[in-house]
């Protein structure tokens, strides 16, 4: 698994560009546009910035299922839906929006300022498994979308 670095997030974007705004989906109902838009809110959302969503994780989820899908062992299903609060935020977005959020994100993480909250599911995963869950989610949805 790549790390979340700004090669990574330049490469990420690249990707995006070559995104169609009619491409459809191979799964699911998202929209190009809402699906950078969802990207960024998660991002944000590990930031700190966002409202607290309730933890709905259970031990297996947690300490199973959590460790196989951040470490890239397991891909995240098709289909999967989060916290109601995390699905109703999928507002339209900008690749030049999201790259600007990753780009405070890393700045967040090289200087030691990022003090993420627990993941609605797989609990307090800290900087570096919000990284690597990052780039699961991403890939997640580049394959959505064929890109």
């Amino acid at each position: 698994m790549r790390p979340l670095d700004h090669d990574y997030v330049n490469d990420l974007i690249a990707r995006l560009g070559r995104l169609r705004p009619d491409a459809k989906p191979a799964w699911g109902t998202l929209t190009p546009d809402r699906m950078v838009g969802h990207l960024m809110v998660i991002v944000r959302y590990s930031m700190g910035r966002g409202k607290p969503v309730p933890a709905r994780g259970n031990w297996f989820i947690r300490w199973i299922v959590g460790p196989l899908i951040i470490n890239g062992i397991v891909r995240m299903p098709r289909n999967v839906t989060g916290p109601a609060a995390a699905e109703a935020l999928c507002p339209s977005g900008d690749t030049e929006t999201l790259h600007a959020v990753l780009e405070e994100y890393l700045t967040l993480v090289q200087s030691g300022d990022l003090e993420p909250p627990p993941h609605p599911f797989f609990g307090d995963i800290g900087v570096d498994g919000w990284a690597k869950l990052h780039v699961v989610h991403f890939e997640h949805h580049l394959r959505q979308f064929g890109v």
